[in-house]
């Protein structure tokens, strides 16, 4: 095997495991997707009690609707989180099929083949 087709088998390892790292980063970023639209949730449904509690119950309502503000932050707080991993996990899938790409050609391309004669004809 030649230095290339190693290289070659180095990059389609390389491709590996950086495909297996940005499946778990998208999955994690999947998950503080989840939690965000939680938190949005339960601020959507804090802010609704507040507006039927503001009639009867003026304290209850501002505290329902800080309550609300606060699951708000922790959604707002997470998005920069889901921002960063999904771009991450991205930029290791791109990774990943440039390794695989580059790979792939050094592990398929016939390598040159050096001649034992001398090029010239000279002795």
């Amino acid at each position: 095997m030649t230095k290339g087709k190693w290289f070659g088998a180095g990059l389609l390892i390389m491709a590996l495991l950086a495909a297996g790292l940005s499946t778990v980063v998208l999955l994690r970023a999947g998950e503080t997707r989840e939690r965000i639209d939680g938190n949005l949730q339960k601020a959507a449904e804090l802010l609704r009690e507040a507006d039927t509690a503001k009639g009867t119950d003026p304290g209850r309502s501002d505290e329902l609707t800080q309550e609300a503000a606060r699951y708000t932050g922790f959604a707002e707080a997470d998005q920069g989180e889901y921002d960063s991993r999904s771009m991450g996990g991205w930029l290791f899938a791109a990774g990943a099929a440039g390794c695989l790409a580059g790979g792939l050609v050094l592990m398929l391309v016939p390598g040159r083949r050096e001649s034992r004669s001398p090029r010239y004809g000279h002795a």
